[in-house]
């Protein structure tokens, strides 16, 4: 397991060049951008929208996702529909796009000349009240507008402001009809309300001091409205509630408890009476509440979910979130039970193994994402391993794994990743309860490092039935964090690699741990803390931290320090790998990628991906082929694709992509695309559900004709649809496989 490191995501940008040879995304998240906002007209039809101006549609629940163009790359803050054809995106740099066809065609409006000299960053609340009337609340830092239109959108109106020496911010916008409507935000001094369309907003009356900032805001009649936010238990405030019955005049304190402090973000109201708000607790997980007397009561509980929820939208029982990293969950019984929207996430990739035949992926969120072929080709979304973060994962067999999560909680599959169950139960909540890793030398024998009791509590756990029971074995005074990893050479000999050092051996599985020598390492490096472990075989071992690489060839009794020789590189050595004892990589966070092919007698660097990744996780598959997980939910590979030829023919004048051939076919065809302009491609083949089984490119090619075989031999006689990005160019076709 790996220190936490705090860090800013960086924008995605494909690079191929490394050693001589190239580096692939072979997966990567659903949506480049960060998804900011959902929104569905109907059990089956909604849109997401996020920065760089992208917005995609489903009619069937989510299982399928087409982009949309829009007119310019803004990121969008807010969505809002009437209905199924009328809808805004409102973005943060004082525009809003606008559609009246359901998204098949959106133009853009700008507000900004509204205030001039003001450069627009936010754009908070949306709401319209028919398809000419509408309001925003948009604007940058201490200087937030309330806007009016009634041609729908084109041209705006400023109706009130909030311009001051601080910063205020309105967050939600709310309107019973044409005539009555509240706005509400994160004082109790700005909360407004209207009784003339928007046209006068008079202040609102709150008169305690429960006030905590409020995320959004609920008509319930003509006169009941309430309103959520923010709780914080470091300044003690509980999660506020408030409820007015005058129309947003007065209002009056509700609560869920005088203990809860967790953040409410949205709430949908299915009636009246019922309604499902969400949001994340203190530590950024999933939190739901329920209420059924109209918000007097609320009813709280965790969501099975490893993120915190931003925004709810549904129809009846069905409910869409939207989480933290771009997640997408679904309920169809009103919030009840939860299924994730399988696509690919933004979250850190943790974890990557391979065995048996078939790899794995594992994310900080706990998405687990399987390769089914062992090959690394593809990867899809193959469950979630449930609440709390995840940091650990090893693989005995082909179907049997471990998870290893915060809070001293381990879950096993047996059947590949698709289903989770606990084999030790987790602890109290508390978010210094973190993982040193997780290791097993053979399929019965396991162990498994963690630190509880705020960092103070190093503890090691065994387990000798494959992980069907968990026995606490030793406890180690802890340093105050934890970093580093777990790693056995056999049942009873191995090391464990933490903070400051700090590196000890066992050779009784676990019952005694002495301190191993470190040799020949320069004067100048004092300390470092230890990041990974990689045993190549039941002699021979890999450590790095910080500042150095580490080879033993006695069972970690012994450990030499290696000099890597390349120069002005940023040693924050973070993942180990090797396929045999010649060939390995050293991955460093910052992402520079070492590189030995004599045993670690010489290195390379590569610093093509240099601050744009951030690298956590490195593994080899069986052919010997490496991969990367990155912050960004993207995976690297060093692996050559094959079955792809470039047709050296003059230039093609525009974007296509051609009917494969054979068709029908079986069991491979051959599909021919061509690209007008250098372009990051992807091509997909997806099945009648709209679900994903395989990709068969994700890289950067030049302008050109090109053709790749598709094999089919694994999949079911069907209709399937292959689908071609490049750019914001998409175009999507039908085959057929008759075996």
């Amino acid at each position: 397991m790996k220190k936490l490191v705090l860090i800013v995501f960086l924008s995605i940008i494909s690079i191929s060049s490394a050693f001589a040879q190239s580096w692939n995304v072979v997966s990567e998240p659903f949506s480049k951008a960060t998804i900011n906002d959902v929104f569905f007209v109907s059990e089956n039809e909604g849109f997401i929208a996020g920065d760089s101006g992208y917005v995609f549609h489903t009619a069937n629940g989510g299982q399928s996702w087409e982009k949309q163009v829009t007119p310019s790359k803004k990121s969008i803050k807010k969505l809002f529909f009437l209905n199924a054809s009328y809808g805004w995106a409102g973005t943060g740099q004082g525009s809003i796009f606008i559609t009246t066809d359901g998204g098949q065609k959106w133009t853009e409006s700008s507000f900004a000349s509204v205030i001039p000299g003001l450069a627009f960053t936010y754009c908070d609340a949306i709401c319209f009240v028919n398809q000419n009337v509408g309001f925003i609340a948009a604007g940058k830092d201490k200087a937030i507008y309330l806007l009016k239109t009634t041609d729908g959108g084109q041209s705006w109106v400023k109706k009130d402001s909030l311009v001051s020496t601080v910063s205020r911010r309105w967050y939600d916008i709310s309107f019973y009809d044409q005539d009555r409507g509240i706005v509400v935000g994160d004082k109790k001094d700005i909360f407004r309300y209207t009784t003339n369309g928007g046209e006068k907003w008079e202040s609102s009356s709150i008169a305690d001091n429960f006030f905590g900032i409020q995320r959004t805001a609920k008509w319930l009649s003509s006169s009941e409205v309430i309103t959520l936010g923010e709780g914080n238990e470091f300044n003690g405030v509980s999660t506020p509630i408030y409820k007015s019955t005058d129309g947003g005049q007065s209002w009056t304190k509700k609560s869920i408890s005088a203990q809860c402090f967790d953040r409410i973000k949205d709430v949908y109201f299915k009636n009246s009476k019922e309604a499902v708000a969400v949001g994340s607790n203190g530590f950024s997980k999933m939190f739901l509440a329920k209420t059924t007397d109209g918000g007097e009561t609320w009813t709280q509980s965790a969501g099975p979910f490893s993120f915190g929820v931003q925004v709810v939208t549904g129809f009846n029982n069905t409910l869409y979130v939207l989480g933290n990293e771009s997640h997408l969950a679904k309920s169809t019984d009103f919030g009840n039970t939860w299924s994730i929207i399988p696509n690919k996430t933004t979250s850190s990739i943790y974890s990557i193994k391979f065995k048996g035949g078939r790899g794995y992926a594992l994310s900080r969120t706990s998405d687990v994402f399987i390769s089914e072929d062992g090959k690394g080709d593809s990867w899809k979304y193959g469950s979630s391993a449930g609440q709390w973060d995840a940091y650990s994962m090893c693989f005995t067999s082909s179907t049997t794994g471990f998870v290893q999560k915060e809070n001293r909680h381990i879950l096993k599959t047996t059947d590949g990743g698709l289903t989770w169950k606990t084999v030790l139960e987790a602890v109290d909540f508390n978010a210094k309860n973190k993982v040193g890793g997780i290791t097993f030398p053979d399929e019965n024998t396991g162990y498994a490092w963690f630190t509880i009791n705020d960092y103070s509590d190093f503890r090691l756990f065994k387990t000798t039935n494959a992980g069907e029971s968990w026995t606490a074995i030793d406890t180690i005074a802890g340093p105050g964090y934890i970093s580093g990893d777990i790693a056995f050479f056999d049942a009873n000999t191995g090391v464990m690699a933490g903070p400051k050092r700090w590196l000890v051996r066992t050779s009784n599985g676990g019952a005694t741990w002495d301190t191993v020598k470190i040799n020949n390492v320069p004067s100048n490096i004092a300390s470092g803390d230890f990041e990974d472990l990689f045993i190549l075989d039941n002699s021979h071992a890999w450590a790095v931290s910080e500042k150095m690489i580490l080879f033993s060839s006695d069972k970690g009794l012994n450990w030499n320090y290696v000099d890597h020789g390349v120069k002005n590189i940023d040693s924050s050595f973070y993942a180990v790998a090797f396929y045999n004892d010649k060939l390995g990589y050293i991955a460093c966070f910052d992402g520079t990628i070492l590189k030995t092919t004599d045993g670690g007698k010489t290195w390379s660097a590569d610093l093509k991906f240099k601050d744009i990744y951030h690298f956590y996780s490195l593994a080899f598959n069986e052919n010997g082929e490496a991969f990367l997980g990155t912050s960004n939910g993207v995976i690297l590979s060093d692996k050559q694709f094959v079955g792809v030829n470039e047709e050296k023919a003059s230039l093609p004048k525009a974007f296509s992509l051609e009917q494969n051939y054979p068709n029908p076919f079986n069991p491979s065809t051959s599909i021919r695309f061509s690209l007008s302009n250098d372009q990051f491609v992807s091509l997909k083949v997806f099945d009648l559900m709209g679900r994903e089984v395989r990709s068969l490119i994700s890289r950067f090619y030049k302008a050109g004709t090109y053709t790749i075989n598709f094999d089919a031999k694994d999949l079911s006689s069907g209709i399937y649809y292959y689908q071609l990005k490049a750019g914001s160019n998409m175009q999507t076709r039908k085959m057929t496989l008759l075996k």
